[in-house]
């Protein structure tokens, strides 16, 4: 990976000005989108997998090519860490036979996070905390729903467990996420900038050595 990256740019200048209307209208009607089969298997192996190692789960959800799910296993090696992206060629080394690699209390899946999200919520897993660590930021006015905090899922996404911790490289999107959080819980969420010496990911290491403000939304208990 290069160690050089361009800042976001976006013909937004704040918080989209449809994102109010467009998260009451997500949160008066459920997302109902047919699941994946695909994906349905996968859950079905992490399912499993997680009733027998039974530890409180730390999810990091588009962990990219994993490491930054191995960093959060290292740290914290009472739960039980579960990455998943959906792209095959960043995961391919680890889950190239089954879509699904496991060591220790660490698992790395390769599937559609919509989809698993749901699934969890309906099999009721025991979530410690969400990591969101740089998504794709979708910087275009136009392409509001492409980020989560846009997203027919959001509601069912933030309702999966009480901490959830996000990071981007873009202050608008930080921006959306806290108010769309605040917005739907009614509860203050703290936004901030963070200066890393360890990195979680290839991504932080790469968007910190270009210079870029790191921003950081946190919510301990919706």
């Amino acid at each position: 990976m290069s160690t050089k990256s361009s800042v976001v740019i976006s013909n937004q200048t704040g918080v989209h000005k449809d994102l109010e209307s467009t998260l009451k209208k997500h949160l008066a009607n459920t997302y109902r989108k047919p699941y994946r089969p695909f994906t349905g298997e996968i859950f079905h192996q992490l399912d499993e997998i997680q009733k027998t190692i039974n530890k409180p789960i730390i999810l990091d959800s588009g962990c990219g090519t994993g490491e930054s799910s191995q960093q959060l296993a290292k740290q914290n090696l009472d739960t039980l860490v579960i990455g998943i992206d959906k792209s095959e060629k960043r995961l391919d080394k680890l889950t190239s036979h089954n879509s699904v690699y496991q060591k220790e209390n660490l698992i790395l899946a390769r599937a559609d996070v919509v989809d698993i999200w749901r699934m969890i919520k309906e099999s009721n897993w025991n979530i410690k905390k969400h990591y969101l660590l740089y998504p794709n930021p979708w910087p275009k006015k136009d392409q509001l729903k492409r980020r989560w905090q846009g997203h027919p899922i959001f509601p069912e996404m933030i309702s999966l467990c009480g901490q959830i911790e996000l990071r981007t490289n873009w202050k608008i999107y930080a921006e959306e996420f806290k108010f769309a959080l605040e917005l739907v819980t009614n509860k203050a969420v703290l936004m901030d900038t963070i200066d890393v010496n360890h990195f979680i990911s290839p991504f932080e290491k790469k968007y910190h050595e270009s210079g870029h403000t790191l921003y950081r939304i946190t919510s301990e208990s919706l």
